[in-house]
């Protein structure tokens, strides 16, 4: 006897091993353009995206910066960077990006402490 399926269970039996086009990626991409998330959203978008590699510590020990570096932040600066992505539910690592004046992944790297250990 076979067990029922319910109809969540046969799209995702049907959709198995599909591939989308490239003109159905971008008309999904497109779709998304401008919405507006919430911030629980946007706190479990960022729970989700950084997973269990990084554990977002607390306390953030402050490194001094070198006289002869060529960083455009602080150790302050990190300190604070790392404390708000860490602590306010709604910040994103774009915001922080434009507000310190850096790319993205200088901020990602920050976070996940790939950079000033």
């Amino acid at each position: 006897m076979k067990k029922k399926l319910s109809k969540n269970e046969k799209i995702s039996l049907s959709m198995k091993g599909r591939t989308l086009s490239k003109e159905h990626k971008l008309k999904l991409s497109k779709a998304k353009l401008g919405k507006k998330r919430t911030d629980t959203t946007r706190a479990k978008i960022k729970s989700t995206a950084l997973g269990d590699r990084v554990k977002l510590k607390v306390n953030h020990p402050l490194i001094p910066k070198s006289s002869k570096s060529r960083s455009h932040l602080t150790a302050i600066d990190v300190k604070q960077i790392r404390d708000r992505y860490s602590n306010e539910e709604a910040v994103s690592i774009r915001q922080l990006a434009e507000e310190y004046r850096v790319s993205r992944h200088t901020i990602h790297s920050i976070v996940t402490y790939r950079v000033w250990k």
